[in-house]
């Protein structure tokens, strides 16, 4: 990891919320997305449709410097997500140097899966698949 202050604040909470709580700390990374959906909803981001929520998310992070490209396909209200050039790789490869579980962890995902959700009215959740390093995909679909 680096030793940018803010990658090593978040190493630590994340260190302590898994050693804390394990799995249990799921919700609490499902609340960050909430956090980062407000914020783009309150910063006029168009929270509306698939489409336009997912390109509104996209721009955001994009915005911030946290990934390069974020691409969807959406077939029968499930969506499939793609990001390149993800910012949080530090952070990333923090977790698993201390064994922690990254499933559910992913800010692009969890936002993604909240505006899903707020579109929808039904429950969602989504599996990841690595590729190249910064790079990964995951399934959104309906539970």
């Amino acid at each position: 990891m680096e030793d940018n202050p803010t990658d090593i604040i978040i190493a630590g909470l994340i260190e302590a919320l898994w050693s804390t709580l394990g799995e249990g700390s799921f919700p609490i990374w499902r609340q960050v997305a909430n956090r980062f959906y407000e914020t783009i909803e309150a910063n006029g981001g168009d929270m509306s449709t698939y489409e336009s929520s997912l390109d509104a998310i996209k721009d955001y992070y994009k915005s911030h410097g946290t990934l390069s490209e974020m691409t969807y396909e959406i077939k029968d209200g499930e969506a499939t997500i793609k990001v390149t050039g993800c910012g949080f790789m530090p952070i990333v490869d923090e977790m698993d140097e201390k064994n922690i579980d990254e499933e559910h962890s992913c800010p692009f995902f969890n936002t993604s899966l909240v505006a899903i959700e707020n579109i929808s009215g039904n429950m969602y959740d989504w599996k990841r698949e690595k590729q190249e390093y910064g790079t990964c995909s995951a399934h959104i679909k309906k539970i």
